[in-house]
């Protein structure tokens, strides 16, 4: 039978209980205690600044496009590193950002299941991801509304050099 003895009046417990049923000792040591509430405040700075990450490269054309092409390009073998090397040493891929925004989600929803405190802050994660999802959309539609617009105005020019070349 798995038991932990009461440090105050020697009582066994079972594991499962925080403290002695027999004189309200606390069976949970203070170090434990501690270590863990450093480690859920590493998570939780640790997913807002992937978090961060995510609605950084979302807002912009270019570094979402940069984030995207380090995906691409890493997966080249022989040339990916030189060139992946070329856009930076801050830069990061973009599946790497959404794998760790996910991985700090994740923990934080298994540990936020005996806090409703942490449970509000995964939910206002979880908003902030939902928030950055849609502007990358945006971001999406801005770039498709800019290679079209690039495109008319190209055939608009070969269209107007052509008439003016008629004229002549």
């Amino acid at each position: 039978m798995n038991v932990s003895e009461c440090d105050s009046c020697g009582a066994e417990n079972e594991l499962l209980v925080s403290s002695c049923a027999y004189c309200g000792n606390s069976l949970i040591d203070d170090a434990y205690v501690e270590k863990e509430s450093d480690e859920l405040e590493e998570l939780v700075q640790q997913c807002s600044s992937w978090i961060g990450k995510y609605e950084g490269i979302v807002s912009s054309i270019g570094s979402l496009n940069n984030a995207k092409q380090m995906d691409s390009v890493s997966a080249t073998p022989i040339f990916g590193a030189m060139i992946s090397s070329s856009f930076g040493s801050k830069a990061m891929s973009y599946s790497e950002i959404l794998s760790k925004v996910h991985h700090y989600l994740d923990l934080l929803e298994i540990k936020s299941s005996n806090s409703s405190v942490l449970r509000e802050k995964v939910a206002q994660f979880k908003k902030r991801y939902d928030r950055a999802q849609l502007k990358e959309k945006e971001t999406h539609k801005k770039k498709v509304r800019l290679i079209v617009g690039l495109v008319l105005a190209t055939i608009l020019f070969i269209a107007f050099c052509l008439f003016m070349a008629s004229l002549e």
